[in-house]
């Protein structure tokens, strides 16, 4: 009690001041100030308890009044005529306002903050840096996979590279493909050619290695003599050239491969996305044909296009390479489909099929007889549910689909960018062993990486709704807004295969000539898949369909191994 009676003398007796002599008067303006806080210490009940009698005749909240001397019975050192200023209630003064931090304007769909910059979407000239990124990991995982620590360890921290390596990648282990990391811009020398340069004219050097030599393996015999068995460790050093040359032509050999087969692969994902786009159009929609059906099982089988590419031994990053460039590419149709929609007009917004003029929402009737209530329910339901519809001529509407459809791809871009630039690390077989129910989406991290397909998939959810939580909502079509943003990125890829043909292949030559002992003449101009492919045929295991000759298949083959 005498705890609590402190406590209350410290929390409540300040809200009350004297006025006159004896008397004392409740300033209810600074009682519901300090009311939360008094809850919070006391707890309710016993905040209720001691504001009782308080609360029985609460007094009229008096208007702010200003300090006035007041003639009261003083001291004898001070003079009879003397006024003191006595407390009264006076009204609190308002809280300072707290210091506002300086915040960066939030990016929107365009990438910038009130510039409409593309800021947050890669430029076409960022496809080489990740190349050449690409190419040092590709790189780090051949080394690590011959153990040749030596030169892994100079290459990985040569202009501080570090980051790139395998996370689970320990001496003598070179870390599974999904484990070297495919987000952008980890490529700290800018842009790519400076990479180039700069190892190209790196100084040889020595480094000076150490080892344990592995110890003989002794008999059971030789196990049990003590001398024998304490035998201390031998170490030897030697010491290991670092030729930067040679370096780079491995670099640059990797990186022609990197782009032998995005070639192909930018080439596969137009032809398909067309495919697709032509699909989702079609207003009848075609049944699977057994053609369709075998492809399929061919596909699941591993039998496709890159199979026949690579001879079914591609480099061992490449699967995560296509699916960096898809993320890359979608990045770069984000930003045009932005473009497109911030050019439109409200005389031209109904121009493009996404947005729509109208939205029909009928009531569904069936034969049965529906009853006249039950009929009233659901139309006092529909207009309710439009109640905020945007009303009016093709132009208003035309304006707001326009203010709708930028403010729903900022939203969009302010949740998937972000996620497309990490990328999800995870493997196609991984990805594929976990089995969702029907109906229901994969849980994930809310800020776990995610591939393309991700994007077109949270488009395709829509279906034939709009984006209602949002005014003017009802006028964007999403589903087709994503056929359309697949379309985009069907010309993107053609325009990435331009950028790795027409910019990043002549550098890579120019470092070659420049800072190796490469000679264009020997070169053949044939890529390293095709040069394999061309073996093939010359070793007769092929012929020139790219299809197994008879005197030399795979019955044969197996022909030839048999042991009776």
């Amino acid at each position: 009690f005498c705890i609590f009676f402190i406590k209350m003398r410290f929390t409540i007796l300040p809200l009350f001041v004297a006025t006159g002599t004896n008397a004392f008067s409740l300033n209810p303006h600074t009682l519901r100030q300090n009311r939360k806080t008094t809850a919070l210490n006391y707890g309710w009940d016993e905040y209720h308890k001691a504001m009782a009698g308080a609360n029985t005749a609460p007094a009229p909240a008096p208007a702010p009044v200003v300090a006035a001397p007041v003639p009261v019975p003083v001291a004898t050192s001070v003079p009879a005529t003397a006024t003191v200023e006595a407390p009264v209630a006076v009204a609190p003064a308002p809280a300072p306002a707290p210091a506002v931090t300086p915040v960066a304007p939030k990016a929107t769909a365009t990438g910038g903050n009130s510039n409409n910059s593309n800021s947050r979407f890669p430029s076409s000239a960022k496809l080489g840096d990740f190349l050449i990124q690409r190419a040092i990991q590709q790189q780090l995982f051949f080394h690590a996979q011959l153990g040749n620590e030596p030169m892994l360890d100079w290459l990985k921290r040569f202009q501080s590279h570090e980051h790139l390596d395998s996370y689970q990648r320990g001496e003598g282990t070179c870390g599974f493909p999904d484990t070297y990391s495919a987000t952008f811009d980890q490529l700290k020398t800018t842009p790519f050619t400076a990479y180039l340069d700069a190892l190209g004219t790196e100084p040889d050097s020595n480094i000076e290695v150490r080892f344990v030599k592995p110890q003989r393996r002794l008999s059971a015999r030789e196990r049990a003599n003590p001398f024998l068995n304490n035998q201390p460790p031998e170490i030897e050093v030697y010491n290991q050239e670092v030729i930067t040359s040679k370096i780079l032509t491995q670099l640059l050999n990797t990186a022609d491969a990197l782009v032998e087969t995005w070639a192909f692969h930018f080439k596969e994902v137009k032809r398909t996305d067309l495919i697709r786009v032509n699909s989702d159009r079609d207003i009848e929609k075609r049944m699977p044909s057994s053609q369709m059906v075998e492809h399929a099982l061919l596909v699941k089988g591993g039998e496709t296009a890159y199979s026949r590419l690579t001879g079914d031994e591609p480099m061992p990053l490449y699967h995560f390479d296509c699916r960096s460039c898809d993320r890359f590419d979608m990045l770069r149709a984000l930003s045009l489909l932005v473009e497109e929609v911030t050019a439109l007009t409200p005389e031209t917004a109904f121009d493009v099929d996404y947005l729509s003029n109208e939205m029909v929402d009928e009531i569904e009737m069936d034969e049965r007889d529906i009853d006249d209530l039950l009929l009233k329910r659901r139309k006092a339901r529909q207009a309710h549910f439009q109640r905020n519809f945007i009303v009016g001529d093709d132009i208003t509407k035309g304006k707001a689909a326009r203010n709708a459809a930028i403010s729903f791809l900022a939203d969009f871009c302010n949740e998937w960018v972000p996620k497309l630039e990490k990328g999800d690390p995870r493997s196609t077989l991984v990805k594929g062993q976990y089995r969702h129910a029907p109906g229901m989406k994969e849980i994930r991290p809310k800020d776990a990486g995610v591939d393309s397909e991700e994007v077109f998939e949270a488009l395709w959810e829509y279906a034939d709704d709009g984006a209602y939580k949002i005014p003017g909502g009802e006028l964007i079509l999403p589903s087709l807004m994503g056929v359309r943003l697949r379309e985009i990125r069907a010309e993107v890829a053609m325009e990435s295969l331009d950028t790795l043909l027409k910019l990043v292949k002549p550098e890579l030559t120019a470092a070659r000539i420049k800072y190796t002992d490469y000679v264009p003449g020997d070169d053949d101009g044939l890529g390293t898949y095709e040069r394999l492919k061309l073996q093939a045929e010359v070793d007769g295991s092929e012929n020139m369909y790219g299809e197994e000759n008879d005197a030399y298949n795979t019955d044969s083959i197996i022909a030839e191994m048999w042991i009776d």
